[in-house]
């Protein structure tokens, strides 16, 4: 019986061998040579980037330093997909296209798209159709975005994510509060620095489950939807980028990516059944 792992890393690898076989694409081999795939393969290791407090995407065990969380199952499937094993580095969310362009790592789970992110990297197919949401202090009324645009509105968010890049296009007119991480957001609430933090829904449902003291959960309107997505460098050679594509649309069809995701959720105190409507995985 052919498992779906065994199944994903026949199309990953023999495919691959069965396509540079035939006469037509022997001449392409010496370029393909320094490829991505050839690369990682001959390091047998795939690194990518895991953020700290960024749950349910990724969760690091201060005690033991290891990392669980959605996206560390996803490049568990996609190293054992290729034949190699996952190697995390800690980052933060703006040093992530740079790791990428040096090289330091391989690839980029959880990252959103942006015009000029993509000048300098790629990006896969949408893995989650995300959602902007806000925590609001406790007596702040929000239910429209245009609530928080105004002055007198302290809004925490955290530097060079897509969190960064939202509230400085949609919410021009706020009191920003750049900080490091997700987690110094919340605690620039808790702290009275900010009257609201905003972030993606699933990691603000995670943030306010842990304390749902520090203020309201809210879905302003208009819902603005963030994808998310996988990037990878830019590279001559596109098939590192097919393969990722089609290693998410596997995943995604058989919803895989949903599991990974609802794991994650639960193991932060999470229902999936509270989340808004309109997330797709």
């Amino acid at each position: 019986m052919t498992t779906r792992r065994a199944f994903a890393s026949v199309l990953a690898l023999g495919g691959f061998a069965a396509a540079t076989s035939l006469p037509g694409l022997r001449p392409a081999r010496a370029q393909e040579a320094g490829g991505a795939i050839e690369r990682i393969r001959a390091s047998g290791k795939l690194r990518t980037a895991a953020i700290p407090g960024a749950e349910p995407f990724f969760h690091k065990d201060l005690l033991a330093g290891g990392w669980t969380g959605a996206c560390i199952d996803m490049v568990r499937d996609m190293a054992s997909a290729l034949g190699v094993t996952p190697e995390i580095v800690e980052a933060q969310w703006g040093t992530s296209v740079m790791d990428l362009q040096t090289g330091k790592i391989d690839v980029m789970f959880a990252l959103s798209p942006t015009p000029a992110r993509a000048l300098q990297i790629q990006f896969s197919d949408i893995a989650i159709n995300n959602a902007f949401t806000a925590i609001a202090k406790p007596g702040l009324s929000v239910t429209k975005w245009a609530d928080l645009d105004k002055p007198e509105i302290r809004v925490a968010f955290d530097t060079g994510s897509s969190h960064d890049i939202f509230v400085r296009r949609s919410l021009p007119h706020c009191t920003p509060v750049a900080v490091q991480s997700p987690t110094d957001a919340i605690m620039a609430l808790q702290a009275g620095r900010a009257d609201c933090v905003v972030q993606v829904v699933v990691i603000a449902a995670v943030m306010h489950a842990r304390n749902p003291a520090v203020g309201t959960l809210v879905l302003p309107q208009p819902v603005v939807h963030q994808p998310t997505c996988v990037g990878v460098p830019v590279s001559p050679d596109p098939r590192f980028l097919t393969f990722v594509n089609n290693w998410l649309l596997y995943n995604r069809s058989g919803g895989i990516v949903q599991e990974w995701m609802y794991k994650a959720l639960r193991a932060s105190n999470v229902d999936p059944a509270s989340l808004p409507p309109g997330l797709e995985f």
